[in-house]
């Protein structure tokens, strides 16, 4: 009877040490984390703490939580945030885990055009690319192409398997007309009963090179009958793209002073100057000789700013042609267009205090080579010039000086033999070491005025001189 007493006692007495343990248990001070115990965290971003709390038999310990954290933000890993609590002689602690990741997707970037046009006749180049992620940095090595006929994909993934792509668009195609130039200038004057010689042409196509053999000309010249011809050159290349140009060769009597008539006037115009070499004397022979002119000036060292106050002091017109003369940056749009002739007519109006608002196209309205950077674009800056209130002048009469004319009997020959106009707007240069026209300047402005012709700066109210335009 005692035996089993005993075992009944014994079974009580561990039955109340398991119950006290619970309770003590019980009494130990809890910290309740709110979210989740895991988290992700994107890398650079900085870790927002989602709470917790903490509490013993119903009392609120929030406060004397202790919060610890090794979190780097900045590196990928697993971190974590400890909540620790003590109180009297209590102490418990939780945990809670941080993943710092990358779910960011690198960066693709394509040099040129995401679209591009290909002659049907080549290959398309590779131009090049760029692949950059948030974490890993320049990853351009990873890049994948998948090179199809009419595509190019490329694909990257960077460390974390975040994945990137892009797509080129190869279109074979060919939009572009031809390049043609014709030798000498645009208007040729011949004296009746000679002969009438082609100074020739130049053809060149974006996919067929060189195409000078496939120019036709339309039109005759009857030297023997004095009047105006009009010569029509084309030529059009494989994909039916066609260009034209024209000349004007005009038939006149030996005996009748060229430039004949009432008001014969002549602009001595110079273009890409002033330079330290020509301009300076140039204005002397000007000076001298008391002829007024028209400079087409673009920027250079600010050096040389005291040759365009001097331009404006001697009573010459300042007039704008470029401030980069980077065809390729002016004509690939209408905005880099007027940022560049702002420019330059600002830069004219701080030397010279004068607002010039009189313009020249580089290369002229009637230019071709803009076609390469934007189809149409002179057609439409011929017309907001004018809104905007500029004056564009180009020319009816080419010294070739930055031509086929190689020395300064070339240089007069051309500008002589040419004059027919009332109004001869003479297209000249002042740039670096054009020797050839510093030279003829002088037997160019003597024989004008030996055949009743003056000379006059160019100004808003001039009878404009206009090429047409061929893009």
């Amino acid at each position: 009877m005692f035996e089993k007493n005993k075992s009944l006692l014994w079974r009580y007495f561990i039955l109340i040490i398991g119950l006290l343990s619970i309770f003590l248990i019980w009494l130990n001070p809890s910290v309740y984390l709110k979210g989740k115990e895991k988290l992700e965290l994107d890398v650079y971003t900085n870790y927002k703490e989602p709470g917790y709390s903490a509490s013993f038999l119903l009392k609120d310990l929030t406060s004397k939580v202790i919060v610890t954290s090794n979190i780097d933000n900045q590196k990928l890993g697993t971190y974590e945030v400890r909540y620790d609590l003590s109180y009297g002689a209590y102490h418990t602690k939780k945990t809670r885990y941080v993943n710092v990741i990358d779910r960011k997707k690198p960066i693709i970037s394509l040099k040129g055009e995401s679209s591009v046009s290909v002659c049907p006749s080549k290959s398309y180049v590779e131009e090049g690319y760029k692949a950059e992620d948030n974490y890993d940095g320049d990853i351009t090595e990873k890049v994948k192409l998948e090179v199809n006929k009419n595509e190019i994909k490329y694909t990257v993934k960077d460390n974390s398997n975040n994945e990137a792509s892009m797509t080129r668009k190869i279109i074979y195609e060919d939009k572009e007309a031809p390049t043609l130039t014709i030798n000498g200038n645009n208007i040729i004057n011949v004296y009746l009963g000679t002969t009438y010689e082609e100074p020739g042409y130049t053809a060149t196509d974006n996919c067929e090179g060189d195409i000078t053999d496939n120019v036709t000309i339309s039109g005759s010249v009857d030297t023997n009958t004095v009047g105006e011809y009009t010569l029509t050159y084309s030529v059009s290349d494989k994909n039916k793209n066609m260009s034209t140009i024209t000349r004007k060769v005009k038939v006149i009597k030996k005996d009748t002073p060229i430039g004949s008539g009432d008001g014969k006037v002549i602009y001595l115009t110079f273009d890409d100057g002033p330079s330290a070499s020509i301009t300076p004397y140039i204005l002397q022979i000007l000076k001298e000789e008391n002829v007024k002119a028209t400079f087409f000036v673009i920027n250079h060292d600010d050096s040389l700013n005291y040759l365009i106050k001097q331009e404006s002091d001697d009573g010459h017109t300042v007039a704008l042609h470029s401030y980069t003369h980077d065809y390729s940056y002016i004509y690939s749009s209408v905005d880099n267009y007027f940022e560049d002739l702002t420019a330059i007519q600002n830069k004219v109006k701080s030397i010279t205090g004068k607002k010039s608002t009189v313009i020249r196209f580089p290369g002229g309205a009637s230019n071709t080579v803009s076609r390469k950077y934007q189809s149409g674009i002179m057609t439409t800056l011929s017309k907001e010039v004018v809104n905007k209130g500029y004056n564009y002048f180009d020319w009816n009469v080419d010294s070739d000086d930055a031509g086929g004319a190689r020395n300064k009997e070339a240089v007069y020959q051309n500008v002589v033999n040419n004059l027919y106009y009332q109004n001869n707007v003479i297209l000249m240069h002042d740039f670096e070491n054009n020797y050839k026209t510093l030279e003829a300047l002088r037997d160019i402005i003597q024989y004008g005025k030996q055949n009743g012709y003056v000379f006059k700066a160019i100004t808003d109210n001039t009878p404009p001189s206009r090429h047409a335009v061929n893009n």
